[in-house]
């Protein structure tokens, strides 16, 4: 059978899932195609940290557009639920981003002299709102706007609510190809179907690499594995996200804490190493010593899609083709998922873009050697 649709979307993670929604709102008819389940790859791994100060220290196009995506939860937080009936577990009671030296303090202190939404606490201060973070610390950077939500939950909210908006997702069935028929007609095929698109949207995360050979684009993207762990304890409360050397706690709203997460590059496996485990125990007891004696409930990882320069491929095809890319999130694919959504309708639409951000993700982009 060959079904006929507007837009094809590979990839049905939180990056597909979104766009999906956004066209589906547009009256856009969609096929979501999805190798395993929805939201089973990359977004099912991650904590769900909305860090867009907390990561991003540079005030250039991306942290921009990280910080118009965060804001777009909070809108997507009533939208979402009143359309799908699912809690996105948003929550927004900011973040603690630690200093445990004076240098370290005088780095935080500068941000707040960048950013007037930032606040500098004192010891005294962070210790009075989190008591079970260690007494070594000298002060942290309040990040009020850095939350966090549930990845899995937000993903199944977007699917549920472009589904009911007519678009379809199919589960189980990976794209082998992609073949092009006329100006605005492509094939792409599954073993069990094909299906007619009109525009083509590449959006499954580090397994892009497939279609970027047979697009016979020189683009990669690598995988770098991560591992996080949740532990419960009832002698531990916390209220904000903890952050420090790249090493994070999400307090989430069922009492377990989740703790990440390991960098391993050009690691396909998706299996936690005791090795990797080890070194977020000893990342996060000095951060929480209380932690030592919270029960282990579960560890797990999964594979960030990585650019040569840590930015995503949000753009077309060099081409002018109309196909799409949304990939390379690496670790913040959570966190970009609603601005994502958002550019890539705008793109197919052909509506006005913020050039900046048009440049930023460009697929033709000179790409930095080192990766951020």
């Amino acid at each position: 059978m060959n079904e006929k649709y507007d837009v094809g979307i590979i990839g049905g993670g939180i990056i597909g899932q979104s766009i999906a929604y956004q066209l589906a709102k547009e009256n856009i008819s969609v096929v979501v195609l999805e190798s395993n389940k929805v939201g089973a790859g990359a977004t099912s791994a991650a904590a769900g940290m909305l860090g867009a100060s907390s990561e991003l220290e540079n005030n250039d196009a991306f942290f921009q557009f990280a910080k118009e995506s965060q804001h777009q939860y909070k809108t997507l937080n009533h939208e979402l639920t009143d359309l799908s009936q699912m809690n996105i577990q948003h929550v927004d009671k900011g973040m603690y981003k630690l200093a445990f030296t004076e240098i370290e303090a005088k780095k935080l202190k500068t941000a707040c002299k960048e950013h007037n939404s930032l606040e500098w606490h004192s010891k005294q201060q962070v210790l009075a709102v989190e008591p079970n973070l260690s007494q070594e610390i000298v002060g942290a950077l309040f990040i009020p706007e850095d939350g966090h939500v549930s990845p899995k939950h937000v993903c199944a909210a977007f699917s549920k609510s472009a589904s009911l908006l007519g678009a379809v997702i199919v589960e189980n069935s990976p794209v082998h190809s992609i073949k092009k028929l006329g100006v605005e007609d492509y094939i792409l095929s599954t073993n069990q179907n094909q299906y007619s698109c009109s525009h083509i949207v590449i959006a499954n995360g580090v397994w892009s690499d497939y279609f970027f050979k047979q697009l016979e684009l020189d683009m990669k993207i690598k995988p770098v594995k991560g591992e996080c762990l949740a532990v419960s304890s009832e002698n531990i409360s916390l209220e904000k996200t903890i952050f420090y050397d790249h090493c994070y706690i999400v307090p989430k709203g069922d009492g377990r804490l989740v703790v990440g997460a390991t960098m391993v590059d050009d690691d396909w496996s998706t299996t936690p190493t005791l090795g990797g485990i080890q070194s977020l125990i000893g990342k996060i007891t000095p951060i929480l010593p209380a932690i030592k004696s919270a029960k282990l409930l579960e560890t797990w990882a999964g594979l960030r899609p990585q650019t040569g320069d840590g930015k995503p491929y949000i753009g077309q095809h060099p081409s002018g083709e109309n196909i799409y890319f949304a990939t390379g999130h690496y670790r913040n694919g959570i966190l970009l998922a609603p601005k994502t959504g958002t550019m890539v309708r705008d793109l197919i639409l052909k509506r006005k873009l913020n050039e900046d951000y048009v440049k930023a993700f460009s697929i033709t982009r000179n790409l930095a050697k080192a990766a951020r």
